[in-house]
This record gives C-alpha cells, sequence and structure tokens, in this order.
C-alpha cells in the first residue's frame, strides 16, 4: 500500500474519532497559493492547496483555552519546481511532490494563541504530482515539465510543528506577533508579525498558509466588509528535505516574507486574497519571487 493512502485513511479514521468525541463540525477552508495568481510565472514555491475541516466545541468567538479541544484535520498538496521546467539548471532546486495529511489543535490559554499540530509529509513521484502537473500544463497549454529525472526521491516525514502569538488592539489595528518552530520535512524557527485593520477577522479563528504566511479565516465570525491585513516574518531554517545538502544545495541563512492581503465577508462568505513576497531559499536561486493566495470559506 502507497504511503499516501495510510495517510488518508488516517485522516478518514480521525475524522470518524473527532465526531464520536462529541465536537462538531465548525466549518472549513482552502486555501491556494500558487505564483501564477502573484507573478504569472511557474517555478520554485510553484502552487499549493491547502484545505482543513475544523471540528470542536460549540463556537463562542475564540478557540477553548485547553489544547486538544479543537481540532484541525488538514490536507495540503504542494508543488516545488525548478525555474525552467523543460531544461532545468543542474544548480536549480528539484521538482518535488508533496502530499500532507495532518491533526492541528488550536487554544486560547490566557492572553495567548497556540497552535500545534503533526503532518505525515509524502514527498516525490509516489505523491503522482509531476504526472498531474504534465497533464495540466498539457491542457492549458502551457510548458510541459520534463523532470522525470529531475526530482527528489520517495520519502515520507512526520512534521512537528507549533506557533505561539498575542494579540494587541491598537485602535481599530490589530498587531499578532508569533513564534513557530518546526521539526520534519523542514527544520526552522520563524518569528514575525500580522497587522489586521478593519474589524474582519474578530471572533473568527484564522488558519496559517503554509506557502506564504497568509492568515485567512475559517469563517467562524460575523459583520460584512473589508479587512486589510500586513505581515512579515523571518526564519532560521536549519535542514531541508527539499534542499538537501547532499545534492550540493546551501541554504540561505535566513528565509524572508513580507505579505499583504484583503479579506472581504458577505454572509455567510468569506473571501481573501493576497500577495506575498517569498525571499531566496538556497544560495543558487538568483532572487524572490511573488506567491498569490486566495481562500474562500463559509461555516456547514
Amino acid at each position: 500500500m502507497r504511503i499516501w493512502r495510510i495517510g488518508l485513511t488516517a485522516l478518514v479514521l480521525g475524522l470518524g474519532a473527532g465526531v464520536a468525541d462529541a465536537r462538531e463540525r465548525l466549518g472549513w477552508s482552502v486555501a491556494i497559493s500558487n505564483d501564477s495568481i502573484g507573478e504569472f510565472l511557474d517555478r520554485w514555491q510553484s502552487s499549493s492547496v491547502q484545505f482543513g475541516t475544523f471540528l470542536g466545541p460549540e463556537w463562542t468567538g475564540a478557540a477553548p483555552e485547553r489544547f486538544g479541544e479543537m481540532l484541525e484535520f488538514r490536507f495540503r498538496t504542494d508543488i516545488l519546481t525548478p525555474a525552467a521546467l523543460d531544461t532545468p539548471d543542474p544548480s536549480d532546486r528539484r521538482h518535488a511532490g508533496v502530499l500532507a495529511f495532518g491533526v492541528h489543535s488550536y487554544a486560547t490559554p490566557g492572553r495567548f494563541e497556540v497552535r500545534g499540530g503533526v503532518d505525515l509529509v509524502v514527498v516525490g513521484p509516489q505523491t503522482g504530482m509531476l504526472d498531474l502537473q504534465q497533464e495540466l500544463h498539457k491542457l492549458l497549454g502551457f510548458t510541459v515539465p520534463e523532470l522525470d529525472d529531475f526530482q527528489i526521491e520517495d520519502t515520507a516525514r512526520l512534521d512537528f510543528s507549533g506557533e505561539v502569538a498575542r494579540v494587541w488592539d491598537l485602535g481599530s489595528a490589530r498587531l499578532r506577533p508569533f513564534v513557530e518552530a518546526q521539526m520534519g520535512s523542514e527544520d526552522f524557527v520563524r518569528a514575525g508579525f500580522d497587522v489586521t485593520f478593519g474589524a474582519l477577522g474578530r471572533g473568527d479563528q484564522m488558519v496559517r498558509s503554509v506557502t506564504t504566511g497568509h492568515r485567512v479565516p475559517v469563517g467562524l465570525g460575523s459583520g460584512e466588509g473589508f479587512s486589510f491585513v500586513v505581515g512579515a516574518d523571518v526564519a532560521r531554517v536549519v535542514d531541508s528535505l527539499y534542499l538537501p545538502e547532499s545534492l550540493g544545495y546551501e541554504l540561505t541563512p535566513l528565509r524572508k516574507r513580507v505579505r499583504v492581503g484583503a479579506h472581504y465577508r458577505a454572509d455567510p462568505w468569506d473571501v481573501f486574497y493576497g500577495i506575498a513576497w517569498l525571499g531566496e531559499e538556497f544560495e543558487a536561486q538568483p532572487e524572490g519571487q511573488l506567491v498569490g493566495t486566495f481562500q474562500i470559506a463559509w461555516p456547514f
């Protein structure tokens, strides 16, 4: 049985356990990040689709105080590519198809907001993501990737990750500094901030896009209108499955992200679009890139 099938089975069993444990379905969200909706290119952090469904006690405007009561069951696909899909530079990053199945919990102990979770991350040709990308590019008339011999090999890792943040109200704005850490497919520590201008997002659960760092709504809040968000963070990455030292890659000392976005709500719809500048991830990468994130959510 392929690893991705094991991950999918575990996810289904987890969902069943969540329902049996008297948690109710709160809502779901899907965030699509793609450089084609950022800078209209197809390179490096090429594509990510992040889906989450949330279960927990009745929503009261904030996650429960106790960790483990509110759960997100998450599924994510990523496609990482070199800049040239047909004739890649040997020093460029290799293609990596990624499937990830995870469970995350959210809590608000005291004045803090906390997330912690684990993801089974499956990488390589076994995911079928390169095959899917090739078929989609043929259908859309884009450059067809010729990267069968330029891929990260089959492997799987467990990602353990967590984030701690605190929110300060500054008039109509909210400042949310945070720290984050992960061990697994990439080992890093990260620090940054997000600032929200406007009332939307208050009383809602927000989820951070793994690729761009945008925090997108689940759709549990109330009110209508617009909010604008800006944010930035910097990470020290000490090891990466996608840029292994054994293949000659040298990681950049710091990985930087800067982002801006807009959130619109018209009951019951929540829509978000943002754009993020992602700095270089390895020394041979000549420049950063712009990646867009689009999200739509509504409660059950």
